[in-house]
């Protein structure tokens, strides 16, 4: 007899499979914007099974890798440009001048220069939107993206917490507070709020460490988080840092705070920009 017939594909699938067979198609061509931009389309969509999400945040992760953090402006990209360096220019001014929504650290950073050795002419990439995080605490990942802050009335969200007009960049794991202590809401980053090598007082035993104490249990940098709408306004004296515990990463054992490896603070840092960055916390 004939051989029977498979059942069909979830309407789902089928559409996400399309997505990303045109993104193949894209990325092979070198449209690299594009292939982003149907890949993310895919994790807009929450009935695409959590594995499949893995792998097409994995993807758009290696994509971001130059389009983000490489030196080169992917063709027809919505976040970055190119300036030239004029007389007088440091990455500090030239950030100032642009407006843009990141730390000069950044521009150190995906142009691979010397501060202290700009050349006038030179050609330096820009990042001109700003970033925003999500924290996933059932999984213990921090999702980074790129997009407009929402509006206050905002309240649609996708699958994985992110606003439906962000771009995905890439994941980073984190440690969370003992006994769900975490708190859930959406916030902003906190004015004046983002230090380097900061000093650290416990809440809890008052004990004090200094910014250069190896024992400074919230590592080399702190970026402060306000609440950005009333349910999360009662929520202060959290933020996002370092640790010198490494194996916190991925447990709960924090006071509350989210706990991020040196390097991927290091990047946070860089990219959430204060009154402009949302961090949203979602179960």
């Amino acid at each position: 007899g004939a051989a029977p017939l498979a059942p069909p594909e979830p309407p789902a699938m089928s559409e996400g499979r399309r997505l990303m067979e045109q993104a193949a198609r894209a990325q092979a061509e070198g449209r690299q914007v594009e292939a982003r931009a149907l890949l993310n389309r895919v994790l807009l969509d929450g009935r695409i099974p959590a594995n499949e999400r893995g792998a097409v945040r994995q993807q758009i992760t290696a994509l971001n890798e130059s389009l983000v953090f490489g030196t080169a402006v992917g063709k027809g990209d919505p976040f970055c440009d190119v300036y030239t360096v004029a007389s007088g220019d440091s990455l500090v001014s030239i950030r100032a001048k642009q407006s843009l929504p990141i730390d000069w650290r950044l521009l150190q950073r995906i142009n691979k220069v010397n501060p202290n050795a700009l050349r006038v002419g030179q050609k330096l990439k820009l990042v001109r939107v700003p970033f925003h995080a999500v924290v996933r605490k059932s999984e213990y990942r921090l999702d980074l993206y790129m997009g407009d802050p929402p509006t206050p009335t905002s309240t649609s969200a996708g699958p994985d917490g992110q606003d439906p007009s962000w771009t995905f960049v890439r994941s980073f794991p984190v440690g969370l507070g003992e006994g769900n202590g975490t708190p859930e809401g959406t916030f902003v980053v906190r004015p004046r709020s983002k230090l380097v090598n900061p000093h650290w007082v416990n809440p809890r035993t008052g004990e004090r460490f200094g910014a250069d104490d190896p024992k400074n249990p919230i590592g080399e940098y702190w970026i402060g988080l306000e609440g950005a709408d009333e349910a999360s306004k009662k929520f202060t004296s959290y933020g996002l840092h370092g640790t010198i515990d490494p194996s916190s990463i991925g447990a709960s054992k924090s006071m509350g705070c989210v706990r991020m490896g040196a390097d991927d603070i290091a990047l946070m840092f860089e990219v959430l920009a204060e009154r402009v960055s949302t961090v949203r916390i979602v179960r």
